[in-house]
């Protein structure tokens, strides 16, 4: 009992070098093996009994062959397996076909492998040549065999019971493969089915999740735009914004305000990258230069503000992000512009000529950017600025646009475009986001459109 018990558990443990995708057809054809080995070695005695030693003798070497083609199996060599098979089948059907006589039926079995093969691991083209040799041997049996008087002439009444016997084992396994190959579709199918009914439910689960993600993406760009502050239509300094964010959190943010009654600051930052840690790191600037808590600092003074912000925001505290910046302080009563860059686009000073068209002036210092680097200096610059004169501080969003053939919106066109473009009951700002949506073919901004128009009166 516990030899069958153990041979049961043998036949059932599929080999490590095969895969779990090949575990089904794997046990059938050891028991396929099996069930030939067994019907060849009771042949040895039937054969004997009738006295057809040859075919007796031949059926010891099935029976030898089925064995090694089961131990094969065991231990994973599947095209070992079925070569021997189908060779001991091609085998037993011409000699006892070429000993006994084509009325005996043997040759049936010559067309078994083709439905064991269409269950087996095989690639396809493997099925397909078997199948079409084992038909081209069956057809030359039937050639030259089936008028071809045999060797050893049997008794007809046991003709018969050879033939309808082969013929029902024939059917049977037919019938075996075909019963296992539904098992093995209802099986397949019930899988898909499954596997469908997990894909449908990790789908809801995602698009939900994304859904949320979503919702809380644009919740923090609301309140990153809560943040910024309400446009200036009054007064010696007169300001205007348009923020619209890209697809995906960015981390640009502005700001100005009066420091005092002489000085009024102005600022633009656009954090690396993009999501959520870009934006807190943006927010957490903004407060610290709208709240001015930077310690030691005078905020009326650019050095000292971009050096503090770097002292305070090192990238290596804040996920490897750093950040540009442009900040400009505004003195009133001399009408000067101090002005510091760290790492951003200049910004752009419009002032009127005498044929009434702008010159624009780029205000940049060549420091580098915030948080990149611990312990370095910064310089400041200044600049006069007379009446009617618009200032325009941005991000990198604004001009670098791919346009449709491909190419890329440099600064130097769009610093060309702002000081071309007219007020024409349109503001300037409205004007240059209806030509970028223009250039791209599309409402959608990779990166953050961001502008600061400032205008001196």
């Amino acid at each position: 009992m516990n030899f069958y018990r153990n041979f049961l558990n043998r036949i059932h443990k599929l080999p490590e070098n095969l895969p779990a995708s090949q575990y089904r057809s794997w046990v059938l054809i050891n028991y396929s093996c099996i069930m030939g080995g067994v019907v060849h070695f009771l042949f040895i005695f039937m054969f004997a009994l009738l006295g057809v030693t040859p075919l007796a003798l031949i059926n010891i070497l099935s029976s030898v062959i089925w064995a090694y083609a089961v131990y094969f199996n065991l231990k994973g060599y599947i095209r070992i397996c079925l070569a021997l098979s189908n060779f001991e089948i091609v085998m037993h059907a011409y000699l006892c076909t070429i000993i006994i006589g084509w009325n005996t039926g043997f040759h049936y079995h010559i067309l078994v492998m083709p439905s064991i093969l269409f269950l087996s691991p095989l690639t396809l083209a493997n099925r397909i040549s078997i199948s079409v040799l084992n038909l081209l041997l069956y057809s030359l049996l039937n050639y030259f065999f089936q008028a071809f008087p045999p060797i050893i002439t049997i008794n007809t009444i046991l003709l018969n019971v050879f033939n309808f016997t082969n013929i029902g084992v024939f059917c049977f396994i037919l019938a075996y493969f075909s019963f296992h190959y539904q098992g093995v579709v209802l099986k397949t199918e019930a899988q898909l089915e499954l596997e469908h009914q997990k894909t449908n439910a990790a789908l809801i689960e995602r698009n939900e999740i994304l859904s949320q993600l979503n919702e809380e993406l644009t919740e923090a760009a609301d309140y990153v735009k809560s943040l910024l502050p309400k446009p200036i239509y009054e007064g010696p300094v007169k300001t205007e914004w348009r923020f619209i964010p890209s697809k995906s959190l960015g981390g640009d943010a502005f700001g100005y305000h009066w420091i005092d009654k002489d000085h009024f600051a102005i600022y633009l930052i656009d954090v690396s990258g993009h999501g959520v840690g870009a934006a807190l790191l943006s927010v957490s600037v903004m407060n610290s230069l709208r709240s001015q808590s930077l310690p030691d600092t005078d905020f009326r003074d650019c050095k000292q503000v971009l050096e503090s912000l770097n002292v305070k925001f090192p990238s290596e505290k804040n996920n490897d992000m750093f950040f540009t910046i442009w900040y400009g302080v505004y003195k009133k009563s001399t009408r000067e512009l101090a002005y510091a860059s760290g790492g951003h686009p200049p910004a752009l000073l419009l002032g009127e000529n005498t044929k009434g068209g702008s010159v624009p002036i780029l205000l940049r210092t060549p420091n580098y950017v915030i948080g990149g680097m611990p312990e370095i200096a910064y310089e400041k610059r200044k600049h006069m600025v007379t009446k009617h004169t618009k200032l325009y501080v941005f991000s990198d969003g604004v001009y670098e646009l791919q346009k449709t053939d491909g190419s890329m919106w440099r600064f130097k066109e769009f610093a060309d475009f702002m000081s071309k473009v007219k007020n024409e009951g349109q503001s300037k700002l409205d004007h240059l986001h209806q030509y970028a949506g223009n250039l791209m073919q599309s409402d959608n901004f990779e990166d953050d459109f961001t502008i600061l128009e400032v205008a001196f009166t």
